[in-house]
């Protein structure tokens, strides 16, 4: 599967960047803070979903199986560990205890220490190319990572959903709480067809030259920036498609062609 990441190149900051992409072969994960959506990575902890959950005898055992596994009570047998909860799991106690907000800080330290690259399935969208590529100056890199043993080759697809994604905080690891934000966004942004890899800090990852399959470039670029990305590419052992968005005579559409 190819995924497509959308590029500036239109001034000496976002041209330095994307020569570095294709010069060094790797690829930066950003923080979450960086991404455009103030909504992204929000999380909604649901005490009282979580309650009613361990109710339920499968999710006390569960609870205290996390208890007891380097938990908030680490070191207890395993009945001491499902007495409590039967005795003591209320909101109350965890209002009054500062449970809740204990988990929330824990959660939001490993979040913020995540490193993202996201991508799309589409190299063909108005929007996209407005928004990410500088008004169609820019240009789209096309990747299949399946032939990479690294953490690039654990591409997920982004969840789109009305509401925050409920999280029964007890019965999840911080790291399972984690990927569910990272991977869930509002459904506003669904026309993107995102797709996104995580990895346990921000920086670069690289990839193997064959990965990149695609450069296509945007209908507005200069063509003598097309021929600096072509003469970069194939001069440092990368061999991709190039190709060419252009306007659609009849419809709004973008239509794409072989560059030549």
């Amino acid at each position: 599967m190819t995924l497509y990441k959308y590029r500036y190149y239109h001034d000496e900051l976002s041209r330095s960047r994307t020569k570095d992409i294709l010069l060094n072969k790797r690829l930066y994960f950003s923080g979450i803070e960086a991404f455009n959506d103030p909504f992204d990575g929000q999380v909604y902890l649901d005490l009282e979903g979580t309650l009613h959950q361990v109710r339920s005898a499968q999710a006390r055992v569960q609870y205290a199986m996390r208890l007891t596994n380097g938990g908030l009570y680490e070191g207890i047998s395993m009945q001491q560990a499902i007495d409590l909860v039967n005795k003591n799991f209320t909101i109350e106690h965890i209002e009054k205890n500062r449970i809740g907000k204990h988990k929330l800080k824990r959660v939001q330290d490993l979040h913020n220490k995540k490193g993202v690259l996201a991508l799309s399935s589409k190299h063909d969208n108005i929007l996209m190319w407005s928004h990410y590529s500088f008004n169609h100056i820019g240009l789209c890199l096309g990747f299949d990572f399946s032939k990479e043993d690294s953490i690039l080759n654990k591409c997920k697809k982004v969840r789109y959903q009305t509401h925050y994604e409920d999280i029964w905080s007890w019965l999840h690891t911080d790291e399972e709480i984690v990927e569910k934000i990272l991977f869930t966004k509002s459904i506003e942004w669904q026309y993107e067809d995102e797709y996104r890899i995580v990895k346990d800090e921000v920086g670069f990852e690289y990839f193997k030259s064959e990965s990149l399959q695609e450069v296509v470039f945007g209908c507005r670029m200069n063509e003598s920036d097309k021929k600096e990305i072509v003469d970069i590419c194939l001069s440092n052992g990368l061999n991709p498609k190039f190709r060419q968005t252009e306007i659609d005579l009849k419809r709004y559409k973008l239509n794409t062609v072989d560059y030549k």
